[in-house]
Order: structure tokens, then sequence, then C-alpha cells
């Protein structure tokens, strides 16, 4: 394999299909544990009763709240690292990686004292009904508790991506996933905690993939996380807000269908909210791979557009889309064959299987539109086309989601709720065509152009 001088001879000229490979896999790898570990205090929470897992289903929606702040954060300030680095402009670049770092920490903060004066209030607010809300605010709280180090997790994670540093990206993030994992039990179980042991075990693994991701910055190239490096100015945060505007949009309108879903599902049941709540989880398996493949592109397409080398950005796009297109489709046959058997690993009861399976086999018809749709959001974010880039994270599981799920139950009843996602991803694979087909043709011209010798 041929040795490169440094990061940036490595980004602007390993050949990209293999480059992009490289990244993603860790990447994925860290997405796939991530997933599982997310599937955990479901299937260890499973055990106990139905009324459980439904209201670990009801918290959710706040996890992906705090993933929504950290890639906001993690992803807007990774951009520009990442271009920055392009334009070799390191000392900036420094800069931007503490500024969101010591945000996301000084947000934790306040999160903590939200959880530990009001989680009930809180989970009220989220669709707990009146069986769920004790055990939902018991796992909301210390969930909320450890909100700095899970912020600070998802900012590092991101930015050592966008610096082309997967690896010590996956070290962190799978050494907090496995632990969790492998103490939900004893802190569930063993300890007689229930639904709370398993928002402690939660916490606890988040540290320790905190700490080591911290550690991670100080290894290598990459770059330094350091009180001294944070200085803070209006021009910083506009320019992160603007390019994290998208990840904002894209996970914080997952909290807020969520919350639609959890209100939709209540007069239904614990059934209905715990068999919707599994199906998001194990849909979250599959998406994992595909988002891990577009993330592995990211950093190549900021890096590359930094240097302004736009046939290699274009090369990028393409290879992903297709690949992701081909793994999603696979997963899907998959996941509708045993889509049963898949909900029934959660829960091991009739109406939640019945519930969860027909969800699942309906997302399945659609999901091969996805790699597209997730691929094509990616390039417009790392680009820094932040207004197509947020309409186009909004479309998914807002602009069309959230209005599906508040009329669709109610015009056809609980099966509604199975066709609303995949109309949703329908329309915005439409949307998704229209918006990002223009920029597609100009970098593809410009591919042309360097292979014709222009």
């Amino acid at each position: 394999m041929k040795k490169y001088k440094d990061k940036y001879d490595k980004m602007t000229n390993a050949p990209v299909k293999a480059l992009i490979s490289s990244l993603a896999v860790p990447t994925i790898l860290t997405m796939l544990v991530s997933a599982v570990y997310n599937m955990a205090d479901s299937y260890f929470v499973g055990k106990i009763d139905t009324t459980s897992v439904a209201a670990i289903g009801v918290v959710f929606s706040v996890m992906t709240l705090l993933q929504a702040i950290g890639f906001f954060l993690g992803n807007g300030s990774g951009v520009l690292i990442s271009t920055f680095l392009g334009e070799k402009k390191k000392e900036t670049a420094q800069v931007y990686a503490n500024v969101a770092f010591f945000t996301a920490f000084f947000i934790g903060l306040v999160v903590v004292a939200a959880g530990i004066f009001f989680s009930r209030n809180i989970a009220y607010m989220l669709g707990a009904t009146e069986t769920t809300v004790d055990p939902a605010s018991g796992y909301l709280k210390y969930i909320l508790i450890g909100a700095p180090f899970i912020l600070c997790s998802f900012v590092m994670n991101n930015q050592l991506r966008y610096q082309g540093s997967a690896l010590y990206s996956m070290f962190g993030i799978m050494s907090g996933s496995i632990l969790n994992i492998l103490i939900d039990p004893l802190f569930i179980f063993t300890f007689d905690l229930g639904v709370e042991g398993a928002a402690i075990a939660t916490i606890i693994s988040q540290f320790v993939g905190f700490v080591i991701l911290l550690i991670g910055t100080h290894r290598g190239e990459n770059l330094r996380i350091s009180i001294k490096k944070f200085k803070p100015k209006a021009e910083i945060f506009l320019n992160i807000a603007r390019n994290g505007l998208p990840s904002l949009a894209r996970q914080g309108i997952q909290t807020v269908s969520t919350v639609s879903l959890n209100f939709a599902c209540a007069s239904y049941g614990d059934a209905a909210v715990a068999g919707m709540s599994v199906f998001n989880r194990v849909m979250f398996l599959g998406m994992a791979v595909i988002i891990g493949l577009g993330q592995g592109f990211q950093p190549v397409c900021s890096f590359n557009n930094g240097a302004k080398n736009y046939k290699r950005v274009y090369e990028g796009y393409k290879f992903t889309a297709i690949i992701s297109t081909c793994v999603i489709t696979v997963l899907s046959v998959i996941a509708f064959i045993f889509a049963p058997q898949l909900i029934s690993l959660f829960r091991d009861d009739p109406q939640v299987i019945d519930i969860g399976a027909k969800a699942l086999r309906m997302q399945c018809i659609v999901m091969p539109v996805i790699g597209y749709c997730t691929t094509s959001n990616m390039l417009m974010q790392s680009l820094k086309i932040s207004g197509r880039a947020t309409i186009l994270a909004l479309s998914r599981q807002g602009i069309f989601y959230v209005p599906l799920v508040l009329i669709l139950p109610h015009v056809i009843g609980l099966s509604g709720l199975t066709y609303v996602q995949p109309i949703a991803d329908l329309l915005t694979f439409v949307i998704t065509i229209f918006l990002v087909s223009p920029k597609a043709k100009e970098l593809k011209k410009h591919q042309n152009r360097k292979t014709s010798g222009a």
C-alpha cells in the first residue's frame, strides 16, 4: 500500500473508492455497535414487561434530541474543520473544534439541571401516560444527568471523522457501547434497579466512551481539545450553526416525530407504543449501515471541496450512492422475510410483534430509496449548501412524517401508523431528486472536464 506524506496527501490523492471504504468500515462498525447498544436497553427491559418497553420508547426521543445537539455542533464544526484542513488552515480548524466541544459541555450542564428537577414533567411532555410515567421519568432523570458526556462524545466523534481519523472515533464510541451491553443486565437484574438500572448503565458507558474519545484527540495529527484553544466569537458560532443546521434539522425533527408517534400510539395502548418503539430500533440497525457509509464519504467530500478537487467529490458521491442502495436493498429483503422474528427478540408479546412486524415490512418495501436520499443529503451538507441540506433533512421525519402521523391513524386506525414512514420516504425521494440533481450534474461536468484534459 502506498505511503502518504501526511493526512492532506492521503485525503486528496488516495484512490477515492478505497479511501471512502477505509473510512466507512470503522464508521459502519461504530454505527452498528451503537445501534445494538441502543437496542440493548429495549432487549433487557423487555424481560421485565411491556409497560417498561413502552416507557423507554417514550424517552428515546430525548436521546435523539441530545444526538441532534451533538451532531449540530459536531457536524457543524466538522464540515468546517475538514474544509480548513483541505485549505491547510490547521490553527483555524483547532479553534473551531474547541469552540464546539466546550459549547456542548456547557449546554450539557444546563440539561443536567433539567433532569434533576423536571424529569417527570418532561416525561409527560414526551407522551408518557399514567402507566408509563414512573419508569419513564426514572430512566429519563439518569440519562439527562449524563448529558455533558453524551453531547461531547457526539461532538468529538464527528470531528474525528471529518479529520479522517475514523479509527479513533470507532474506538471511543464502540468501547462505550460494548460496555453498556455488558453491564445492562448487571444493573437491571442483579442490582434489581429495573428501568433506572438501564439508564445508569448507559451513562457509565457514555462516560467511558467520552474519556477514550478525549484521549484520541491528543493522538497523531488530530486536533487537540484544550481550554486554551476555546476562543469563542460570534462569527465562529454563526458558521458552526449554519453548517450544523441540516444535522440539527435531521436529528431534531426525529425527536418531534418520535413524540408525535408516541401521542398517536397512546390511544391504542402500551402494546402499540412498544411495537412502534421496537420497530424504530430495528430500523435504526439498517440505517446505521447507510449512515456509516455516508459518514465515510463526508470527510472525503469536504476535504476535497476545500482543496477544489471537484472530480474526487463527484466520484465519491456516485460510489457511495450506488453502494448504499445495494446494501440497503439486501438488508430490506432479509428484514421483510424475518420481520416477526426480529420484533420478537425484544418483546415476546403477540400484539407487539404483530404491530412491529407490519410496520417493518411496510418500511422494507421503500427502503432501497434511502441510500440515495441519505448520501445526497450528506453531499449537500459537506459542500456547505446548508439551505437545501436542511430541507432534505427536515423532509423524511418532519415535513412529510409529522402531518402523516397526525392524520393517517385518525383516517384508517392503527394500521395507519405502519404507512406513515414509507409514504414519507417516497415523498422525500422525489424532493431529493429535484434539489440535488442540478448540483450532481455540475459536479459531473467537472469530472468530465478533468477526464478530457480541458
